[in-house]
């Protein structure tokens, strides 16, 4: 049978989690060291290769679907959707986690059980995918509790240190409040309009939303900001994140940050512009507010750590404010200016939510780096005290150098990719310059911006340029499969940031199919 093409790469991913226990046991009889680590590289690159046909059919064709028979238009609407939209999010999810399967060769093999750990990675990234792919929100939910369950087994994979039980409960209880959250209105949703299809959820809204009672939309459209805010990590609901961060793996620290937040960030957006047209339901504002708050705290909270994978953790936080309020200045100007001037406006809103989607990958690739860099870091000097790894940059050449342009990329220094997203966000809030509110958000950006790069800087001058503290006077460089991953990511912030014109398209393109039914 024809495996659809939208549900191959789910399905390279499953198949192979699926089967990775069985090759544990093949590969021990035959004394076939790291058969487990190959055969998950494999069915990375496998999906991505998959994914990259995708895009080029997408771009080609337009959106591919698959619908299942048995829930049909009307039976709930449930199908398996790819747009431009979903396969730059899917690009970076299955991207990411290759990075990750490469560095987890050496940096995990002093742990026991790997073979549950690349059959939970593998599963993690397939709920992603799954997530990104659906069309409705049966499938969306369905996949997004794939996607928690193996990401909190994960954050407790050392099970025998207490840090990582604490921070794995709290991380569940959380998720599973917000993804309760999130269904409540879901329910509600499904109440009104006896659909969960996207496409059948927005032209109920398109035809009848004005005879719906409006406390009830904006009370579902909270549900969904709320509940998929808990795994964005959105302030005041980001406190299981720095927690999490510390006691996983860094390699795990690296898919909390760099992808699995992003798909709250992805449901959220997707279930609010889709459903709801931005220029007849104002969320932008409760984005904005919400985005600049998350930036705020989180750049306050970023200069009182001294354990550095909880700084970044924090910075996560940060740049998912940025994210936030690049989608909220795009909603925003759509419920405000666009029935008066829907060209110009929309031109705004396009650069806006380009940039907050190019920040995204920009994101992803900046702090899946750092993660990376400081495993290795910890991995030498074994500890995560940022006193203690003073000067650690000197020993390790190529970790240090890849640290330090992870950080610039993130401070927002030209030209690497980091520069022109938070540019782009920053510049969609002075595009009406007679709006005073839109004005206050970006001069807290930029303010925001200038303090963050500070603690960037101050961090970097305490891993790189210091002279090497004991702990870090015995580093050595970490093993190639370690540090290959960090350099690809590195040369990728350079790279993006000399050259960004394609990503920018593609942003484009994603936002347009977004906001494609206004």
């Amino acid at each position: 049978m024809q495996i659809p093409a939208v549900l191959e790469p789910i399905f390279i991913l499953l198949g192979t989690a699926a089967i990775i226990p069985i090759i544990e046991v093949i590969a021990k009889a035959a004394k076939a060291e790291k058969a487990r680590e190959i055969v998950a590289i494999a069915a990375f690159a496998a999906s991505m290769y998959s994914l990259f046909q995708l895009y080029q059919t997408v771009m080609v064709s337009g959106a591919q679907k698959y619908i299942f028979a048995t829930f049909g238009p009307d039976r709930g609407g449930v199908e398996i959707y790819a747009d431009i939209y979903s396969v730059y999010f899917g690009l970076i999810f299955c991207g990411i986690g290759l990075m990750v399967a490469i560095y987890s060769f050496r940096y995990m093999e002093v742990d026991t059980g790997l073979d549950r750990y690349y059959a939970l990675l593998l599963i993690l990234v397939a709920g992603l995918l799954g997530v990104a792919f659906s069309g409705d929100f049966f499938n969306l939910f369905v996949f997004w509790e794939m996607m928690c369950i193996s990401s909190y087994t994960l954050v407790t994979f050392r099970k025998y240190r207490w840090e990582p039980v604490e921070a794995g409960f709290k991380y569940l209880v959380m998720s599973t409040l917000g993804s309760l959250l999130a269904l409540y209105g879901i329910s509600m949703l499904y109440g009104l309009v006896g659909n969960l299809n996207f496409t059948a959820l927005r032209t109920f809204m398109l035809t009848e939303g004005a005879k719906t009672n409006p406390f009830t939309l904006y009370f579902i459209m909270g549900t969904i900001i709320a509940g998929f805010g808990v795994t964005a990590a959105m302030v005041p609901l980001h406190t299981w994140l720095p927690d999490a961060h510390p006691a996983a793996p860094s390699s795990i620290s690296a898919m909390l940050s760099g992808v699995v937040i992003k798909a709250g960030i992805y449901s959220m957006s997707r279930g609010l512009f889709t459903i709801f047209s931005p220029s007849v339901y104002d969320y932008g504002t409760i984005l904005m507010i919400f985005g600049v708050a998350t930036i705020t705290i989180a750049n306050i909270m970023a200069l009182m750590q001294r354990d550095i994978k909880r700084l970044l953790a924090y910075s996560s936080i940060v740049n998912i404010g940025y994210i936030l309020t690049g989608f909220g200045i795009g909603g925003y100007v759509l419920a405000h200016y666009y029935k008066a001037a829907p060209e110009a406006t929309m031109a705004v809103a396009i650069f806006a939510i380009g940039g907050a989607l190019f920040h995204v990958l920009n994101h992803a690739i900046g702090k899946g780096l750092l993660f990376l860099c400081s495993g290795c870091f910890v991995h030498e000097a074994g500890t995560r005290d940022i006193a203690e790894l003073e000067g650690i940059g000197k020993k390790m050449m190529y970790s240090g150098t890849s640290f330090t342009i992870g950080l610039l990329a993130l401070a927002g220094v030209p030209p690497l990719s980091g520069f022109w997203s938070k540019l782009f966000i920053i510049l969609a809030g002075f595009s009406i310059p007679d709006d005073g509110f839109l004005k206050l958000i970006s001069i807290i950006m930029v303010l925001n911006s200038i303090f963050a790069a500070s603690y960037y800087l101050w961090l970097l001058q305490r891993i790189v340029l210091k002279t090497p503290k004991p702990a870090a006077q015995k580093a050595v460089e970490a093993p190639f499969s370690m540090v290959l991953p960090i350099v690809l990511l590195a040369i990728a912030c350079v790279v993006i940031g000399i050259w960004p014109g394609a990503i920018i398209r593609i942003a484009t393109e994603a936002t347009k199919v977004l906001l494609g039914g206004l």
